[in-house]
């Protein structure tokens, strides 16, 4: 009786201790879920806008499909050798790289040349700011728009300044850079903002020693403003380099890829091949080529990282 009622008692005992553990567990999973839970619709987001159509254009890079987009023979690596193959997209590969570098290179040295412009103390240099980002609040099929009246041979303001009648946008010899020269200016006010913002960080006591010691203002620019402006400037690079890639509305607005395959890029060559042609095999393979250029670049600028940047 004796041992019963004691058995009784240690069970009534843990009891609440077993609660109080269950409580806990319960507790601790929760708190370990929550930052799951919130993240889920994020994932949700990404899974259908980013990476089902991902899976989905590297799924049909291998297959020839019908008007509809629907898969219907296995091809293979057909669809890319078809590519290297033609002509036609050897050229979009070698003007997509010759505006890439171009867009690249100066629109990175205009930023840095406005960013400095801004930075300069003084009355007349307090507007600056506002009007170099004013290409980033501009929309790009407006000055796509814009910049083709601008250009036109015959109304145009630009060969009236220049009194000449340049062909700009149908000589195929100057098209393409006169496109690139137009996202110059585009992409010149991201990178104002960005470069602009770096400079502010940089150390005035630095700058002021170097004065002392009588450094002028390009070794100044040299030795320190650009290695304390360097993770910056890394970051717009990586920021270009995707941007000049992708470039389309442009060259969709203004060119149509013309004249003939002059201004033609990876892109729009996409665009082409999927919606006018609906051969969207050929084009899914022209993404993933794409996607490998600008992963392999940038994982290159990565591995470089440390000899680039420097962040003391």
């Amino acid at each position: 009786m004796q041992n019963s009622m004691e058995a009784k008692l240690m069970l009534q005992q843990a009891k609440p201790a077993a609660r109080m553990a269950a409580k806990q567990a319960r507790k601790k999973w929760t708190k370990f879920l929550f930052p799951y839970l919130c993240l889920l619709p994020a994932f949700l987001c990404f899974a259908v806008f980013q990476f089902f159509p991902f899976f989905r254009t590297l799924y049909l890079s291998f297959f020839l499909t019908d008007s509809e987009g629907r898969a219907k023979a296995f091809r293979g690596l057909k669809n890319f050798t078809m590519l290297f193959l033609s002509e036609n997209y050897r050229q979009v590969m070698q003007n997509t790289f010759l505006f890439a570098g171009i867009v690249i290179v100066f629109s990175l040295f205009l930023g840095f040349l406005t960013a400095n412009l801004a930075n300069i103390k003084g009355r007349g240099f307090r507007m600056f700011p506002m009007l170099f980002t004013m290409p980033v609040a501009a929309a790009a099929g407006s000055v796509s728009l814009l910049f083709e009246k601008m250009f036109d041979p015959t109304m145009g303001i630009v060969n009236k300044l220049l009194h000449t009648d340049i062909r700009w946008f149908s000589d195929p010899n100057i098209a393409l850079y006169t496109v690139a020269a137009i996202t110059v200016w585009m992409m010149s006010g991201s990178n104002f903002l960005y470069l602009y913002a770096g400079l502010k960080n940089v150390p005035k006591e630095l700058l002021e020693s170097a004065e002392v010691d009588g450094a002028g203002g390009f070794v100044k620019i040299l030795h320190i403003t650009l290695p304390c402006l360097s993770p910056m400037v890394f970051f717009v690079l990586i920021t270009d380099i995707i941007a000049a890639f992708q470039a389309f509305t442009q060259v969709q607005v203004i060119t149509q890829g013309g004249p003939g395959n002059a201004t033609s890029v990876m892109v729009y060559s996409i665009y082409r091949d999927a919606f006018f042609n609906f051969r969207f095999g050929p084009a899914a393979a022209q993404s993933v080529l794409l996607f490998a250029i600008i992963f392999v670049i940038t994982l290159i600028q990565f591995k470089n990282e440390k000899r680039m940047v420097h962040y003391e």
